[in-house]
Protein backbone atom coordinates (compact mmCIF):
# COMPACT_ATOMS: atom_id res chain seq x y z
CA UNK A 1 0.00 0.00 0.00
CA UNK A 2 1.46 3.53 -1.18
CA UNK A 3 1.85 6.18 1.80
CA UNK A 4 -0.01 8.45 0.12
CA UNK A 5 -3.27 7.67 -1.13
CA UNK A 6 -6.40 10.00 -1.79
CA UNK A 7 -7.31 11.79 1.64
CA UNK A 8 -5.52 9.01 3.58
CA UNK A 9 -2.26 8.21 5.19
CA UNK A 10 -1.37 4.92 4.33
CA UNK A 11 0.19 4.69 7.64
CA UNK A 12 -2.60 5.16 9.60
CA UNK A 13 -4.37 2.91 7.55
CA UNK A 14 -1.52 0.22 7.85
CA UNK A 15 -2.20 0.53 12.07
CA UNK A 16 -5.59 -0.27 11.89
CA UNK A 17 -4.70 -3.00 10.16
CA UNK A 18 -2.09 -4.56 12.76
CA UNK A 19 -4.23 -3.82 15.04
CA UNK A 20 -7.51 -5.95 13.80
CA UNK A 21 -5.82 -8.14 11.69
CA UNK A 22 -2.51 -9.00 13.52
CA UNK A 23 -1.26 -11.54 11.02
CA UNK A 24 -1.95 -9.74 7.84
CA UNK A 25 1.40 -8.61 6.96
CA UNK A 26 1.43 -4.90 5.38
CA UNK A 27 4.47 -3.41 2.96
CA UNK A 28 4.24 0.29 2.86
CA UNK A 29 5.89 1.94 -0.52
CA UNK A 30 6.55 5.64 -0.98
CA UNK A 31 8.52 7.80 -2.71
CA UNK A 32 8.70 10.58 -0.77
CA UNK A 33 8.39 9.42 3.20
CA UNK A 34 11.30 7.61 5.21
CA UNK A 35 9.15 4.23 6.28
CA UNK A 36 12.62 3.11 8.36
CA UNK A 37 11.44 5.17 10.87
CA UNK A 38 8.09 3.55 11.29
CA UNK A 39 8.71 0.24 10.31
CA UNK A 40 9.65 -1.12 14.23
CA UNK A 41 6.76 1.12 15.72
CA UNK A 42 3.95 -0.54 17.00
CA UNK A 43 1.03 -0.76 14.10
CA UNK A 44 4.15 -0.40 11.47
CA UNK A 45 4.57 -2.29 8.43
CA UNK A 46 6.27 -5.91 7.83
CA UNK A 47 8.02 -4.17 5.24
CA UNK A 48 8.68 -1.31 2.81
CA UNK A 49 10.06 -0.39 -0.54
CA UNK A 50 11.11 2.76 -1.35
CA UNK A 51 9.83 4.00 -5.03
CA UNK A 52 10.44 3.44 -7.95
CA UNK A 53 11.35 -0.54 -6.81
CA UNK A 54 11.94 -3.16 -8.62
CA UNK A 55 8.77 -5.71 -9.56
CA UNK A 56 10.79 -8.84 -8.32
CA UNK A 57 11.70 -6.90 -4.92
CA UNK A 58 8.01 -6.55 -4.46
CA UNK A 59 7.10 -10.05 -5.50
CA UNK A 60 10.34 -11.64 -3.37
CA UNK A 61 8.91 -9.54 -0.62
CA UNK A 62 5.45 -10.83 -0.78
CA UNK A 63 6.58 -13.93 -1.21
CA UNK A 64 8.69 -14.07 1.92
CA UNK A 65 5.84 -11.99 4.14
CA UNK A 66 3.50 -15.09 3.74
CA UNK A 67 6.26 -17.99 4.01
CA UNK A 68 6.71 -16.57 7.43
Amino acid sequence: MDVMLAGMDGREICKQIKTKLILTPVILMSGTHDLALSFNKAGGPNDYLAKPFDLDVLLNKITFHLAV
